[in-house]
């Protein structure tokens, strides 16, 4: 569904609920609402993704085979591929080869097919599968390029789920939690810290200016608890028991109360779309209940141009990035609004980068295919041989019937006598 059409359902069916007050007044506020459901896409965990240990077993596969028809002489470095044949006690042979540093690099994988391979009792079943081939020499010189070609892809899959996969999370995820628990830097650490340590009594300035549009969490307490209980019932319909007032805990107190009314309807997906969708309809909500002569940089109400927390002015003042004049561009960006488009592409960004992840792993797969079958072949040229060496067919003697002078000697040699 296009990111316009879920804005356009969302408001239709935020918009349904307001007009549902008089029946349902815990569903009252719609600005509440959206940002009830924002809060709970903010606190949807981030689905991570581990890369398929498949690759990693196919490339072992392909670097076997190779190891399996390598020349003697080449297998030799890596023994048993214990540890006593690492590059450490090797190099000395070839520290001066211009090859020297690609062998260093390539030697633990080396290694561990040759452990792969050696004569032990885990080994037996592939041992026996996959016994050296007669012609090794022509298997070995297809086999080679096959192996570096999958040492290469497995390179390229390993940077996609570091860079492009795991990165990407780990930012998307980074800022979701900031936009969610964001707070001025005035107000501590995030907002848990802050609602649970809190001993001031909301006044003018702690939502408005910059300290507004740190974080979800920080703003709902602003749209919806005032500096008293009786200013507290702006959101759903009826007071809480606590406030933002001096008393240490009674924020915290008052927001789990609150926030008890987000977990009403279905649990959302987290999609880059449905982020975007989300923020969209808080923001096409901002500056919709202001009067004549103070409109366009709130959320919440308020009949002068603050938000106290005192009664009529429970709100949230956006001015640091919407103008307070109708009709104004905006100035900045939100930054809670910001740091979730950041994750919503860093999100984007990752499915993408797992798309192409899963054709490098078939790319590798489908080498590993190509390797079994040149290795295969050469087994079967190596039972040919072995069947001609047992007793094939051999062909006949020519005879030579010339120069026969008796019968006798005609007879023995096989021949006719005329």
């Amino acid at each position: 569904m296009k990111p316009i059409i879920q804005v356009l359902l969302l408001l239709l069916h935020l918009s349904v609920h307001g007009a549902q007050g008089a029946t349902d007044p815990a569903e009252a506020a719609i600005e509440f609402k959206a940002l009830c459901r924002l809060t709970k896409l903010l606190e949807t965990p981030v689905v991570k993704s581990s890369p398929d240990p498949k690759v990693e077993h196919d490339v072992l596969v392909i670097l076997k085979l190779n190891m399996s028809a390598a020349p003697e002489s080449w297998r030799a470095n890596f023994g048993d591929g214990s540890a006593k044949h690492d590059w450490a006690s090797k190099k000395g042979k070839y520290t001066s080869e211009p090859y020297a540093k690609d062998w260093e690099t390539n030697w633990p994988d080396w290694q561990k097919a040759a452990a792969g391979i050696a004569p032990t009792d885990s080994n037996k079943e592939w041992l026996e599968k996959h016994p050296r081939p007669a012609s090794a020499q022509i298997a070995a010189a297809q086999l080679k390029p096959l192996a570096a070609a999958a040492k290469q892809l497995q390179a390229t899959y390993v940077a996609q789920y570091k860079v492009d996969i795991k990165e990407k999370i780990d930012l998307a995820e980074a800022k979701l939690k900031a936009a969610l628990t964001g707070v001025h830097s005035t107000k501590g650490k995030d907002f848990n810290t802050f609602a649970a340590t809190n001993g001031a009594a909301r006044t003018n300035g702690d939502c408005n200016d910059d300290k507004a549009g740190q974080g979800v969490l920080y703003d709902i307490a602003c749209l919806c608890i005032g500096a008293a209980t009786t200013e507290t019932d702006g959101c759903i319909g009826g007071e809480l028991s606590k406030s933002w007032s001096a008393s240490k805990g009674d924020l915290a107190a008052a927001m789990t109360e609150l926030t008890k009314h987000c977990t009403q309807g279905v649990t959302p997906t987290l999609t880059p779309e449905a982020l975007i969708a989300a923020v969209a309809a808080v923001e096409n909500l901002i500056g919709r209940r202001g009067t004549t002569t103070v409109v366009g940089d709130k959320l919440g109400k308020s009949d002068s141009a603050d938000c106290t927390g005192a009664d009529g002015r429970v709100c949230v003042k956006y001015n640091e990035y919407y103008s307070s004049t109708a009709n104004s561009p905006k100035k900045a960006k939100v930054p809670w609004m910001a740091a979730i488009e950041e994750a919503s592409t860093a999100l984007t960004a990752a499915e993408k980068a797992k798309t192409q992840a899963v054709a490098t792993a078939a790319s590798i797969a489908n080498l590993k295919t190509t390797a079994e079958a040149v290795y295969a072949a050469a087994q079967i040229k190596q039972e040919v041989t072995a069947s001609e060496s047992q007793g094939a067919p051999q062909s006949k003697h020519t005879r030579d019937c010339t120069n026969i002078k008796t019968n006798t000697t005609c007879k023995e040699k096989g021949c006719k006598w005329e």
